[in-house]
Parts: C-alpha cells; structure tokens; sequence
C-alpha cells in the first residue's frame, strides 16, 4: 500500500509537469490567434473535470468519455494536415493520466478490510474471556495489569487498522494526496486565468470595421 501512495505522488508531479508544459506549448502556438480562448479553455476543463477528480472511482473516469473530449480538441485545434509538437505533450500527457488512475485504482476488496475488523474484534473479545480467573490466582492486583495490557492492545489494533485503512482509501484521509495536489495545481490555474483574462482582453479589443455605405446622389 505504500508503494502504491508512492506511485500515486509520482504520477501527479509527472501529470502536473506535462499540463504545465501543454500550456506553455499551446500559448507559444496560438496565442493572438481565435483558438486561444478555446484551447485554455479544453485546458481548465481537463483540470477541473479530470486531474482534481480524485474521489471518483479511476475505472469511471478512464470508461466514460465526455461529449468533447478537452486534449483532444485541442489536438484538432493545434493540427493542420498532419498532427503538430503538441501532439507529444499530449500523448505523454495521458500516459501519465493513465499512470495516475492506476496508481489511485484499489488493488483490494472491500471485503478484506472488514474481515481484518472481525478477527480484530474477536481477538479482542477473547483477551477478557482467557484472562477470566486469574484473579484466584494472583489476586485483584492482576485485574488492573489486565486492564492495562487490553488498553495497549485495543489502542494498537485500532490503530494499525485505521492506519491500514487511510492507505487503502488513498484520498480524503490522513495518508492522501488531495492537500498536495490542490498545492500543486495551484500555479498552474493562476497561470491559466491570467491567460484566460489576457485572451478575452485581446478578443475584446479587436474591432471589426465595416466601411460607411456611401450616399445616394439625388
């Protein structure tokens, strides 16, 4: 499970790193062009809808395929008669996309977790039933070195479970990556809505200018 948030943390740096480099690539390409609003904008929406999903199931996210696909469009934007620089970013872009879903992807069962909770709750059930008379044989003062050592153990069982819990959820816990890759998108959307404004500022300030239709003569 360890290695499995590992592999996790490496992908989104490798994830995060292509998206910031299909930016850079795609504003270099098209920017004062029309296509530039459209192509931060597929940008936004893949990072909005696909890289910060991470509490949706990696086997919906790769199955289902929304009506436009983002990269994808901005392949078609970018190419002309045969497929551009872009199209490499974008490739490496969702290897690594495909990286990171099976890195998030649970590699056990539901059911193996709660049957690591019912053998914890049956050794914890028995400790009180083994340890049931020995106060004849050491007296009272052996119920208190009982009750400490059943405190320790509940604390440590609980503990160890919860821990192997947090690890095999991935997200929304303790042992997750949703705080660092909030953290590390961070740059990359106020990048990406200081272009976004740049580009409706240089949309807004293009005027068309229709020539005065001429007089008729009386």
């Amino acid at each position: 499970m360890y290695q499995q948030q590992e592999a996790v943390y490496y992908a989104l740096f490798a994830e995060v790193t292509e998206a910031k480099s299909l930016l850079e690539q795609t504003a270099l390409l098209t920017r004062g062009r029309p296509l530039y609003g459209k192509i931060l904008k597929c940008i936004d929406s893949y990072i909005k809808n696909d890289l910060k999903m991470l509490r949706v199931s990696p086997t919906l996210l790769l199955s289902r395929r929304p009506d436009l696909d983002p990269l994808e469009s901005i392949m078609y934007y970018t190419s002309v008669g045969t497929p551009s620089a872009v199209y490499d970013t974008v490739r490496t872009l969702r290897q690594a996309r495909a990286t990171r879903l099976g890195a998030l992807q649970r590699k056990l069962p539901s059911a193996h977790m709660f049957l690591l909770w019912v053998l914890a709750g049956i050794e914890l059930v028995s400790f009180p039933l083994l340890g049931a008379g020995t106060q004849t044989i050491g007296g009272y003062n052996i119920l208190t070195v009982e009750g400490v050592l059943f405190g320790v153990m509940t604390f440590g069982i609980v503990l160890t479970l919860r821990t192997i819990g947090e690890l095999w959820e991935g997200r929304g816990g303790v042992y997750n990556v949703d705080g660092v890759l909030e953290t590390m998108v961070t740059g990359l959307e106020e990048e990406l809505d200081e272009r976004r404004r740049e580009a409706e500022e240089s949309e807004g300030s293009i005027q068309i200018q229709i020539p005065d239709v001429p007089e008729r003569r009386k």
